[in-house]
């Protein structure tokens, strides 16, 4: 893509430059991402061997040799230890009443996942900026999570809530999962940088996305997309989007039993998550660790009938028990506090938060990155995002490059300083930072 003529600072760290071919990029990276995006709501078919994604990534980012994250990765540690304890029944109990040994590796997968995919999409991120470009193989990922991921959904029947018509396909495209994910990251940026047709055609697929889909979240997430293009504090979006959730679903909780004559499946959520409180209360905050349930196979409401949401747990195979274990109260951050307790989620939530874009982004690194962090906190807050293999792809993806989008800012921060340092009191300096330095595609100038 040829990118109009604009001021480094706008540009930074998005300038094209030539970046050397790494081989690993195909063989380890690359592979693993492009089948995410093309197999969609498909990649359920993989079973077991979907786990070789994570792994090459890890693989991957332990050939690049680029430091993990940190916070994410203190994350996993204490999750491992929870799932050691829930292992030999050591953590206290709730209201739940099943536990299997072999649900807990179910579980736990998908948050080893993102932090695997995570770490390689950092390491992919951060050789890219040093050479000054970060939008790299577009146009193939965008054929693959939209017209390979569609003719997926079509071959395999799949639409929203088991209606298969076209309508309701192109419907699953706001349901954030990993091809919409990493194809956003591609649309948002034509947003934000381009000035040619390509911006109008990104606008126009989220615009239209958000008129077709069922999916509120992606509605949500298309206005705050909209609002930071037309000038709106990026951050400010940011902020204000995970305020309304929490506070959305905080009052949604409060009055679930009345919610749920309105919406039954608004109102069935808010029961899921004031059960999932109840079980952090009644664990004094430790939690209730991997390989039980977090939802409940039947639910009564005053005034209504039974809503089964679940076979009778005693009438399932073994398989099918496996996966009931692990059905989600569709918010990650929930279903993190409910298995960790307030440490776990601390940390999460920690680690999430290194991600927010520094205020001292160029305006439209800035706004890309809000939009970014924005998109994947609604996918997490709303759904199961680290806790399905449908979303943790696009999630580590995106996570990532916030990540090495912090990190080459904040090297490009202790060069100015030490080049200011080092140089001559009193006397007139010019630097040029090396794109290697900055993470930007052309030197930038700093004049004393």
């Amino acid at each position: 893509m040829a990118v109009e003529a604009q001021s480094p600072a706008r540009l930074a760290p998005y300038l094209r430059r030539r970046v050397p071919a790494n081989l690993l990029d195909y063989l380890l990276f690359w592979p693993g991402i492009w089948l995410a995006c093309a197999l969609g709501p498909g990649l359920r078919l993989l079973g077991a061997l979907f786990f070789l994604i994570p792994l090459s990534c890890l693989l991957y980012a332990l050939l690049l040799r680029v430091m993990m994250p940190r916070l994410l990765g203190l994350y996993v540690l204490f999750c491992i230890l929870i799932a050691v304890l829930s292992k030999f029944e050591l953590l206290p109990h709730s209201w739940q009443t099943h536990f299997l040994q072999e649900a807990i590796i179910r579980q736990l997968v998908p948050t080893l996942s993102f932090f695997m995919v995570s770490w390689a999409a950092k390491a992919y991120f951060r050789r890219q900026l040093r050479h000054g470009y970060a939008l790299t193989r577009a146009n193939l990922v965008l054929f693959l999570s939209f017209g390979a991921a569609f003719l997926t959904m079509y071959v395999l029947n799949r639409g929203y809530q088991g209606d298969n018509s076209l309508y309701e396909k192109l419907a699953m495209f706001g349901s954030f999962l990993n091809n919409s994910m990493i194809g956003m990251f591609y649309v948002t940026y034509y947003i934000y940088f381009s000035r040619s047709w390509r911006r109008y055609c990104g606008t126009a697929v989220v615009v239209a996305i958000a008129a077709i889909t069922h999916f509120i979240q992606f509605r949500l997430w298309a206005a705050a997309t909209l609002l930071i293009a037309f000038g709106v504090p990026a951050r400010k979006v940011a902020i204000g989007v995970i305020i309304a959730l929490i506070s959305a679903y905080a009052v949604a909780m409060c009055v679930a039993p009345q919610l749920m004559r309105v919406d039954p499946n608004d109102g069935l959520r808010a029961v899921m998550m004031r059960d999932a409180i109840s079980s952090v209360w009644d664990t004094d905050g430790i939690g209730i660790g991997y390989g039980k349930e977090s939802v409940k196979a039947l639910y009564s409401f005053p005034g209504m009938p039974d809503f089964t949401f679940l076979p009778d747990w005693d009438t399932m195979t073994r398989d099918r028990l496996l996966e009931a274990l692990s059905s989600s109260v569709e918010n990650s951050y929930i279903m993190t506090l409910l298995r960790t307790g307030i440490v776990g989620f601390a940390l999460l939530v920690a680690a999430i938060f290194t991600g927010f874009p520094p205020r001292d982004l160029p305006p439209n690194a800035r706004r890309h990155a809000a939009t970014l962090f924005t998109l994947g906190f609604v996918a997490s807050f709303v759904n199961a995002g680290f806790d399905t293999p449908l979303q943790v792809v696009g999630h580590g993806f995106i996570y990532g490059y916030l990540l090495a989008l912090r990190a080459s800012w904040k090297s490009l921060a202790r060069t100015r300083l030490a080049r200011r340092v080092m140089s001559p009191q009193g006397s007139p300096m010019t630097v040029n930072v090396a794109a290697s330095d900055a993470g930007s595609g052309a030197d930038v100038r700093y004049a004393r």
